[in-house]
């Protein structure tokens, strides 16, 4: 599979929560260094850590997607320059040095660019880095500058008991989804041992 392919399945299994792209492309001990400000179950090496931060964003964002402007790759590594599109339709929970800042949604969509940066190892991804227009994105939802009517809304979403409910239901939905497939990959490790030592229980049968 070819770098660019790799980077396409990354996007698919972010964008749209599918497991399978994930296996394909994430290495087991891949880190992705931009999970610092996410969930924590996003900080989870390999697919799980991927997929917490794949439910994470899909809370968030109706219509999430990656629209590849250029992509290009030498020796072990891949940079992807993107479009992120989306409409803020849920929460926007994030958490910089770990405290949860709850975002109310605003229902704007949103189009940034992103590069994206990928180490490969064994033909899939062990490495993930990212240079983002953030402060573009938040512009463009609603959040900044701090308007008066954006204190307000985050006013009302503190008070009111929502902003907490929102960063506990991310964190919660993040961890089922790195549960989840934490348990898949469990239970394929152990078919397969299954199969291995299948043979040898039928012959001294």
């Amino acid at each position: 599979m070819s770098p660019e392919e790799l980077a396409q399945l990354h996007f698919d299994a972010v964008a749209n929560g599918n497991a399978a792209s994930a296996h394909r492309v994430i290495h087991p001990e891949h880190v992705n260094h931009m999970a610092a400000d996410e969930p924590p179950a996003c900080r989870l090496p390999g697919v799980p850590g991927l997929m917490a931060t794949s439910a994470w964003l899909r809370s968030a964002f109706t219509g999430l997607r990656f629209d590849v402007i250029e992509m290009v790759s030498a020796d072990d590594r891949t940079l992807a320059h993107v479009w992120m599109r989306g409409a803020q339709t849920g929460p926007f929970v994030i958490f910089p040095n770990g405290k949860p800042v709850a975002f109310a949604p605003t229902r704007r969509e949103v189009a940034v660019r992103q590069c994206h940066i990928f180490r490969l190892r064994d033909g899939m991804h062990a490495e993930h880095i990212s240079v983002r227009d953030d402060l573009g994105m938040m512009t463009q939802l609603g959040h900044l500058p701090p308007s008066p009517a954006a204190i307000a809304r985050m006013a009302r979403w503190t008070l009111s008991g929502r902003a907490k409910r929102a960063a506990a239901a991310a964190i919660a939905l993040s961890s089922t989804a790195a549960r989840e497939v934490t348990q898949t990959i469990a239970a394929g490790r152990l078919i397969r041992q299954q199969d291995r030592c299948w043979p040898r229980t039928q012959h001294s049968a």
